[in-house]
């Protein structure tokens, strides 16, 4: 199985007719994903690669049953067309653009939450499930289908990662770009909460970054979601502990820096010391 999206998405894509929106069109054609719809202002009616395009999401999703969206359109604009798509009753959408204010994420959030949609973005690569379908732009050949779920706050770790996952003979089941910015839709706990439900997802893997509070709320959820009834185990690694607590921006100085985190960790069993093991 995966998480959120599988082989039976139909996908639309607002703004379609930009530069990223039709190369979409032929990217995820080649991933096995059905774009079946388009929307622009002003042109309905025309076709994009063989894609019809309507002037709304709501007729987009009325004519083609869409249920998925990929938006593609500027941050200043960015609120009203996720919106609008929340209101027309889109169940998985992914914004993968930046720059947005963050007001504008927590109304975002706010809505995806109200009416029980799945908002991927912003800031963020989207979501693929290998072998199945993609909502976003990440490169297809990293990945592979297999038992291990990925989740990331950066786009270009998570390709890095998948592609060496791949080439060592390990698929994945879905891989989640949450994106960086402060404010977003499926966030870290949540990702790793639909993983967790997944019955063929083996192992789960999160990539992080310096800034913000997301670690540590996932590492309190671990042991409220009871991982280890199903015979999980939680591990963590620290890659580096050179950034200063000053830099991590929007960290809070009670749970600033790399000895509150290796203590928080080491709190649920989950940290090793693999510069020890490996001489890092």
């Amino acid at each position: 199985m995966s998480i959120l999206l599988d082989a039976d998405a139909r996908v639309l894509i607002v703004g379609i007719t930009g530069k990223f929106g039709t190369f979409s069109v032929k990217d995820l054609a080649q991933s096995h994903t059905r774009v079946v719809a388009g929307v622009a202002p002003g042109r309905n009616g025309q076709t994009i690669e063989g894609v019809p395009v309507f002037t709304s999401v709501a007729a987009a999703m009325t004519e083609t049953h869409a249920n998925a969206a990929l938006i593609y359109v500027p941050a200043v604009v960015a609120l009203d067309a996720v919106l609008e798509t929340i209101e027309a009753g889109c169940p998985l959408i992914a914004y993968p653009g930046d720059g947005l204010p963050v007001l504008d994420a927590m109304e975002m959030r706010a809505a995806a939450l109200a009416h029980g949609v799945h908002l991927i973005g912003p800031n963020s690569p989207g979501l693929i499930s290998p072998g199945k379908a993609k909502l976003g732009f990440m490169p297809s050949f990293c990945y592979r289908p297999g038992p291990i779920g990925v989740i990331s706050r950066s786009g270009s770790l998570s390709y890095e990662a998948c592609f060496r996952l791949s080439q060592t003979g390990l698929g994945q089941t879905s891989v989640i770009g949450i994106g960086g910015d402060p404010v977003r839709g499926v966030n870290a706990a949540e990702a790793i909460a639909l993983f967790h439900d997944d019955p063929e997802t083996r192992a789960i893997i999160y990539l992080g970054e310096i800034g913000g509070s997301e670690e540590y709320a996932l590492n309190d959820r671990l042991p409220r979601r009871e991982l280890g009834r199903q015979g999980n185990s939680a591990r963590s690694r620290r890659r580096r502990d050179r950034a200063r607590p000053r830099r991590s921006c929007l960290r809070s100085r009670r749970r600033a820096g790399p000895r509150h985190e290796t203590r928080s960790l080491a709190n649920l069993n989950s940290y090793r010391d693999w510069r020890r093991q490996w001489q890092m």
